[in-house]
């Protein structure tokens, strides 16, 4: 999996579709009991955001704009 840290431009794919946006929040991966949570980032849309866990996306890119 790619790091993206906020301000990243990013494109990938999510149930399907592909989505586009930049990174306003990340937050880590962590463990509670003994349930593994991914982490995941929130995107802003142009107008909305959309938050997205890291397991649920697939081919995860960095855009130039």
């Amino acid at each position: 999996m790619l790091n993206v840290k906020e301000g990243d431009v990013i494109q990938f794919k999510y149930h399907d579709k592909m989505r586009k946006g930049r990174v306003e929040r990340t937050w880590p991966s962590r463990r509670r009991k003994n349930e593994y949570r991914s982490g995941g980032f929130c995107l802003d849309h142009g107008g909305f955001y959309k938050s997205y866990s890291n397991s649920k996306i697939r081919y995860l890119a960095k855009t130039t704009s």
